[in-house]
């Protein structure tokens, strides 16, 4: 998905990437941007699955409330990229699928018994995503407010408020992941 998107974004039109930030008004969800969306929001779907039959059979120490809101309101988002035909949904989708590439090979050598020591990584990617979205956000806003407008404005307000949610999610995530362990090696060498 991130390398299908991320080539629709640049072989129409490798000099300007306005088009993938800023859609014309009355954009038709249609070609190959459209289509690796839809792609996208299938996939989502598979993932909403998956964290229902692990509440279904009762694993539920494997979920945390960011788990689980993250996968069902993810749902709503790609489902309103498609219906709204939201602008910048192009960047969103090939750095969330970039991290999920990372997330899952990480995952990946877990279940082959490896314990790769850049677990932190993985979540410090998504908090750089979310970030990275709001700092690209500007620009669309921009766009929107400066010329004749960017299509899904209303899809984008909902996004923006959701990774919002996600960043603060994530970066609590974060601090309680982390620095627990920071804390333990550090009254470990002051017992040494």
């Amino acid at each position: 998905m991130a390398v299908g998107c991320t080539l629709s974004i640049i072989i129409p039109n490798p000099s300007s990437f306005r088009h993938i930030i800023c859609f014309p008004p009355n954009t038709l969800p249609t070609g190959p941007l459209f289509f690796w969306a839809y792609i996208f929001y299938l996939s989502k779907i598979l993932e909403f699955v998956d964290t229902l039959l692990i509440i279904l059979s009762k694993s539920k120490q494997r979920l945390t409330f960011l788990h689980v809101y993250h996968h069902a309101t993810v749902l709503v988002m790609c489902y309103l990229w498609l219906t709204t035909r939201q602008s910048l949904f192009p960047i969103a989708l090939v750095t969330n699928a970039t991290v999920h590439v990372v997330m899952y090979f990480y995952y990946l050598l877990c279940a082959m018994g490896m314990r790769p020591k850049w677990k932190r990584l993985v979540t410090d990617c998504q908090i750089v995503q979310f970030v990275f979205s709001f700092a690209v956000s500007v620009l669309m806003l921009y766009y929107h407010f400066t010329g004749s407008g960017c299509s899904g404005i209303w899809g984008w307000c909902f996004n923006a408020v959701f990774n919002a949610s996600l960043l603060a999610l994530f970066v609590d995530f974060h601090g309680k992941s982390y620095a627990k362990r920071k804390a333990s090696v550090v009254d470990k060498d002051k017992r040494s």
